[in-house]
């Protein structure tokens, strides 16, 4: 080995030497630095954003106060009063409330019939299979009511028979289903 080294003057063994060394300086970036300023630029974002967090607390706060107030606003618009009610109470708690729909627009609650409709994904359907029986503009306000009053109700089913004679406002019987949703826990 010595041998090689004398016949290498001494301008190849500098730059011999320069290279060997750049080669360790690269590598030594490659593995030792590079990684660690990654990582020393993801903490120094981490530290802003925490920051930013902790200036902004307060807006944060009243941010996830009006998120909570729209989730019980479209809960309620879902589900009506019903929302935090257990399954077993539905069937009582509308068939109140359609009584007391028909009671305020002048209808005959003639019968309510609740049943349990079909899985749709992740919501359990209850249908009321519900007969009234009175005027064209009674039933109309009584469904608008029953619409209002109970959250989301769809109609699925809507029928009509008139009753009497009378020609200008027919007693009228209407036979319809009312389904109403609720997710399945």
């Amino acid at each position: 080995m010595q041998s090689m080294l004398q016949k290498i003057n001494l301008r190849e063994f500098r730059l011999l030497l320069i290279g060997v060394g750049a080669v360790v300086t690269c590598a030594a970036v490659a593995l030792l630095v590079i990684p660690n300023a990654k990582a020393y630029q993801a903490v120094s974002r981490e530290i802003a954003v925490l920051r930013q967090a902790s200036r902004d607390g307060d807006a944060l706060e009243t941010h996830l106060q009006e998120q909570h107030e729209k989730i019980q606003d479209l809960n309620y618009r879902l589900h009506g009063d019903m929302a935090g009610l257990p399954v077993r109470q539905i069937e009582s708690y509308v068939v109140g409330r359609l009584q007391r729909i028909s009671w305020g627009n002048d209808i005959e609650l003639v019968s309510v019939e609740p049943t349990m409709g079909d899985r749709v994904e992740i919501f359990q359907e209850m249908i009321f299979n519900v007969q009234l029986s009175g005027k064209y503009v009674d039933l109309y306000q009584w469904l608008w009511e029953a619409r209002n009053e109970l959250g989301f109700v769809v109609v699925k089913e809507y029928g009509l028979e008139r009753r009497d004679n009378d020609d200008d406002e027919p007693l009228l019987l209407a036979n319809l289903s009312l389904a109403t949703y609720r997710a399945v826990n």
